[in-house]
């Protein structure tokens, strides 16, 4: 995927500019979806080495030349993946539950919905932990594993408070949602390898107080004399 070619006469759509920009179109945008689709289509049925431009392609229902013009290399159309997976998480979670005005409680329904919807999505689990570990492997990819993480970092921490507008709000949003993706990851390798469900039920709930416990002592420590 390292030569982006103009679907209309193969030239390097990042060296002449030229062209429509990807996704300015209904149809355009309905492609670069399905583009994206079947890339992680690919991902989670074979992982990273099945993630090959022409399984891709035929995926997509779409040409070479024409994925090559959405997307100009594999880090870039792993970037789309990544957006996507999060926004259909986004979407689970806000059907799933709705969240409390309390931080403490939301950050336990954040946590519950997150656990209901990992045990229905393991294929997209282990095609998102194969993602960061193929970035960190990666000579030159490495960017792409911090990209990922502070991704889920966000995602998590705008969740954490109902207005994060304030600057602590926003540190101690950011530093739970660490903390919450640390006991997650943990916990959702471990119920794979095990397959103990009652353990890993279990593992939530001590996982819950922990991080109620730390966004107590946050907004303590926040609210202190100084």
């Amino acid at each position: 995927m390292s030569e982006p070619a103009d679907a209309a006469n193969g030239t390097s759509v990042a060296s002449t500019g030229r062209g429509r920009p990807a996704g300015a179109t209904r149809k355009g945008l309905e492609t670069r979806l399905r583009i994206i689709r079947g890339a992680r289509e690919a991902l989670e049925e074979g992982g990273i080495e099945a993630l090959t431009t022409r399984r891709i392609a035929a995926s997509a229902g779409v040409k070479l030349a024409t994925l090559h013009y959405y997307f100009d290399s594999k880090e870039s159309l792993l970037i789309a993946v990544l957006e996507d997976l999060i926004a259909e998480m986004d979407a689970a979670y806000r059907q799933d539950v709705s969240l409390p005005s309390a931080p403490e409680d939301r950050v336990e329904a954040l946590i519950r919905a997150s656990w209901r919807y990992i045990q229905r999505t393991r294929g997209k689990q282990i095609a998102q932990t194969e993602l960061t570990l193929y970035a960190l492997r990666t000579k030159g990819s490495e960017w792409l594993a911090a990209r990922q993480y502070n991704a889920y970092i966000d995602f998590y921490g705008h969740l954490v408070f109902e207005d994060d507008a304030d600057e602590d709000l926003r540190r101690i949003g950011r530093a739970v949602a660490r903390q919450m993706l640390i006991g997650i990851d943990g916990i959702i390798l471990q119920s794979y390898a095990l397959q103990d469900l009652s353990a890993s039920n279990d593992d939530i709930e001590a996982h819950i107080i922990a991080m109620r416990g730390y966004l107590r002592r946050l907004l303590a420590e926040r609210d202190r004399p100084r």
